[in-house]
């Protein structure tokens, strides 16, 4: 798998990634997450066809749907809703579009609050809410959310009563 994210500072373009899965066997699927996800999946899929099984979406999920339609087969997001975007990727690939849309922008507020507000924090902190780890500490040098944030993100998981809040309870 190769990931492709803006955070590793190497850009890498639908051509290289197209001609890495047609020359390694082994590669074949691909995390896009960065600006214009859709269309570079889209160019990816066109460019190595059948030597791209998985074209994946990332980045929390926040453009899931555009990147569906682009091609992509799943996503690889955080844990905080697992359980709805498995549903949402099911009822795309069933062929219910407007039910897909319809549950992905309910949870999108949650999605984007993570995305632009928390990153890898919130998953911790929404974890640590609901009874499954202990602590939400990160590694240096990553801060803890500031508890006006950490309070934004449980309001809105909890107004969407996410599995996570639930889980270890």
């Amino acid at each position: 798998m190769v990931q492709d994210a803006p955070v590793s500072g190497t850009p890498l373009s639908a051509a290289f990634l197209a001609r890495l899965a047609r020359e390694i066997p082994t590669l074949s699927y691909f995390k896009i997450e960065v600006p214009g996800a859709a269309s570079k999946l889209r160019a990816l899929i066109e460019l190595a066809g059948d030597a791209v099984a998985g074209p994946f979406d990332g980045e929390e999920s926040i453009t899931l749907i555009p990147d569906l339609d682009a091609g992509a087969t799943g996503t690889m997001p955080s844990a905080i809703i697992g359980d709805v975007l498995r549903r949402i990727c099911d009822l795309y690939r069933d062929g219910d579009r407007p039910g897909a849309v319809a549950l992905y922008e309910r949870h999108l507020p949650l999605i984007n609050y993570e995305n632009r507000q928390c990153g890898l924090r919130a998953t911790k902190a929404l974890m640590k809410e609901g009874g499954i780890i202990a602590s939400e500490a990160t590694r240096h040098p990553m801060p803890p959310l500031s508890a006006p944030i950490r309070d934004g993100l449980i309001e809105i998981a909890r107004r969407l009563d996410t599995m996570i809040l639930r889980w270890g309870r």
